[in-house]
């Protein structure tokens, strides 16, 4: 009798020891296309960093971008856009399909920041789509407030 309540104590155990090592299996979790617009205009106006710039962007866009050679450039020039510091912010709520197609989104965009002692505001709408699996932004709209 004792031997049987001890199996089923061992049995109790090694199911939530099973359960608790289920649970903590790392799971790697697929970035957002909010996520990714933030990153990749934070990799742009904050880091300076063409190469993640470009990581971030479609293929064709990538080409696009990488005909400004700077991030600076990309910032004045495509996107009418200059910030010294800049805090940005995309809109979960916000995500809506492009073209009705499940694989592009349009994700709206603030900005935040400062250029040369003065505050600045803008907002954007990004057109996202998924390539290769991940999220990458395939262009930039025009903003409303522009």
């Amino acid at each position: 009798m004792r031997y049987q309540r001890l199996s089923g104590i061992h049995a109790c155990l090694l199911i939530i020891l099973l359960s608790v090592m289920v649970g903590c299996s790392e799971e790697k979790r697929e970035t957002e296309a909010h996520e990714q617009a933030e990153a990749f205009f934070n990799a742009l106006y904050n880091e300076r960093d063409m190469e993640k710039v470009a990581e971030l962007a479609s293929e064709d866009y990538r080409r696009v971008l990488m005909h400004y050679g700077a991030s600076s450039s990309i910032g004045r020039y495509l996107y009418n856009m200059n910030f010294d510091e800049v805090e940005i912010i995309a809109d979960r709520r916000g995500i809506s399909l492009y073209q009705d197609r499940a694989d592009t989104a349009r994700v709206q965009v603030s900005f935040t920041g400062m250029h040369a002692g003065r505050k600045r505001e803008s907002l954007r709408e990004v057109v996202m789509i998924r390539e290769n699996g991940n999220w990458r932004i395939d262009r930039v709209l025009d903003g409303p407030m522009n």
